[in-house]
């Protein structure tokens, strides 16, 4: 994992121009898994259970600038209850596609509405300790867009200013021992709420791949 807070890599300024020329412009297949520790350390894990999942990026344009739209998760929950995550899950059956199951689960979780996101793209996946491999979708929202969480799935929708996010200077590397795995992954604070683990592994994932361009 490339500790991104200690080099010299900039904080990203970022418009949805510079998004859209990024990720429409490529030519490339659908990228390589992300090489992070906190991915990597999964990988072999993943590949024997198979399953597949995938989140929403979701950004959304607002006068004060781009925004990132991030959920918490209700505290009801069995697993992962309380953290902040994508709008996500599971894919249903072969047929579907990541982009297909990013879509339905935002819809379904935050009630964005699938007419009013532009994909424009898709991040390299990403390996979990529950055994999913996840693959990020990028999706600029049009606006006005009117969401409300779906209780039985999400507490709180929360909207992060991207430029805050894409600033490695607010991420610390942290480290803990979980049964035989000693994790190595990011975390940050975006006012009371904790980013950390494969949401924030994503997030730098992202930056990652939007600062190849930049350079």
């Amino acid at each position: 994992m490339n500790d991104i807070q200690n080099n010299q890599n900039p904080a990203l300024e970022l418009s949805l121009t510079f998004l859209r020329n990024h990720f429409l412009g490529r030519q490339n297949p659908p990228p390589l898994p992300q090489y992070q520790d906190d991915s990597l350390l999964f990988k072999s894990m993943c590949e024997k259970t198979n399953k597949a999942a995938a989140v929403l990026i979701p950004i959304l344009e607002k006068p004060s600038g781009l925004q990132l739209l991030l959920t918490r998760r209700a505290d009801h929950l069995r697993s992962h209850a309380g953290q902040i995550s994508f709008p996500g899950g599971s894919l249903e059956g072969p047929e579907e596609t990541c982009v297909e199951a990013a879509l339905r689960e935002a819809q379904e979780e935050i009630n964005l509405s699938i007419e009013q996101v532009d994909v424009i793209g898709q991040l390299g996946d990403y390996y979990t300790i529950s055994g999913f491999r996840v693959t990020p979708v990028i999706g600029l929202i049009r606006s006005p867009v009117s969401l409300a969480p779906d209780p039985s799935e999400v507490a709180e929708i929360i909207h992060v200013p991207l430029n805050y996010l894409m600033d490695p200077k607010v991420f610390q590397l942290k480290e803990h021992q979980y049964a035989e795995f000693r994790r190595r992954y990011y975390s940050t604070y975006y006012q009371h709420h904790h980013i950390w683990g494969v949401t924030a592994g994503i997030l730098m994932g992202l930056y990652q791949d939007l600062l190849k361009q930049q350079n």
